[in-house]
């Protein structure tokens, strides 16, 4: 670039240097709690979706037993015999509601792959060294830009949890009829419900190693100022969840435990709050569901600082 001074010289500037538009975050720094809007906006999908996931059985449950005087409070009445009744009277608007409901779940859960990216990027980029968090529209496209490889290694990590869960099937259920003559029915069945565990104990920390890989590429993908192939991106994924497993996997599992466990609870807690109010109405209708959407809220919240743990402990192994 030049310029032309006043006696007619022409003066040469240097061009403008273009900023990024956001950086990376000090892995140290990347924690849920400097996020709330963005959890906030997770929370808001995961609402929208489920709204729209229950829209079907609603409309069935409201054509069936919208006339009658008890409303849905027969469904809690002891023994649930007319939820059963509904349920196995061969109505065929059953299979119906069932593939919608697959369906609508399986949407949310392709469309849960950018939303799983663009808050990745939210917690491991700011836009200066304040450490302000960046613009949604920004979080969004980085979002966008990672749906393709997160879907690719959650379809890898998804076919090996698939197999351990296969394995676990057919060993629990080998060993339970190879040990029924010599210990009976109900030790071969501890024996099965034993080596079940086990290989569903694999499949979760399959899940967390998975994580690991997934938070790898989402926070690449925000930081890349080019696109990068599908195949480099899976193979990086893939080398990061591997490498942060070897230096930190026990780290990692217990990281992800405490938080899923305290998730675990919050559902067995409204599910008791739900049988409690037994189909009541009014205010205390109201205020169950402000306790479901506070253990729903909670529950995000738990998710992003999983996530923001596994940024910590993948950069970390990086270094």
């Amino acid at each position: 670039m030049s310029e032309i001074a006043s006696n007619g010289t022409r003066i040469s500037t240097p061009p403008a240097i273009k900023t990024a538009e956001v950086i990376a975050l000090d892995p140290r720094a990347v924690r849920a709690r400097r996020r709330p809007l963005a959890i906030l906006a997770v929370y808001a999908y995961e609402l929208a979706f489920a709204l729209l996931i229950a829209t079907p059985l609603h409309a069935w449950a409201n054509r069936t037993w919208g006339g009658h005087p008890d409303g849905d409070a027969v469904f809690y009445r002891p023994g649930g015999h007319e939820l059963l009744s509904w349920l196995g009277d061969g109505d065929t608007e059953l299979p119906i509601v069932v593939r919608i409901t697959i369906v609508l779940s399986f949407l949310a859960f392709v469309a849960g792959q950018v939303a799983h990216g663009a808050l990745v990027a939210s917690l491991t980029t700011t836009r200066g060294p304040t450490g302000s968090a960046p613009r949604a529209v920004t979080s969004l496209r980085a979002g966008l830009s990672s749906f393709f490889p997160l879907m690719a290694l959650g379809i890898v990590f998804g076919a090996i949890q698939l197999l351990w869960l296969a394995l676990g099937f057919f060993a629990s259920s080998a060993a339970d009829h190879g040990l029924v003559q010599k210990y009976g029915d109900a030790r071969s069945f501890q024996v099965r419900l034993l080596v079940l565990g086990f290989f569903v104990l694999l499949t979760l920390v399959t899940g967390v190693i998975a994580d690991l890989g997934r938070v790898g590429i989402a926070r690449s993908v925000a930081l890349s100022e080019e696109p990068t192939r599908l195949a480099v991106r899976l193979r990086e994924g893939i080398a990061d969840a591997l490498r942060t497993t070897r230096h930190a996997g026990g780290r990692a599992v217990v990281a992800w435990a405490w938080r899923a466990l305290i998730a675990f609870a919050l559902i067995a807690f409204g599910a008791f709050l739900n049988v409690r109010v037994g189909g009541a109405g009014g205010w205390v209708l109201f205020v169950l569901f402000v306790m479901h959407q506070l253990i729903v809220f909670t529950r995000t919240a738990l998710r992003a600082s999983w996530l923001a743990n596994a940024v910590r402990l993948v950069e970390t192994s990086r270094e």
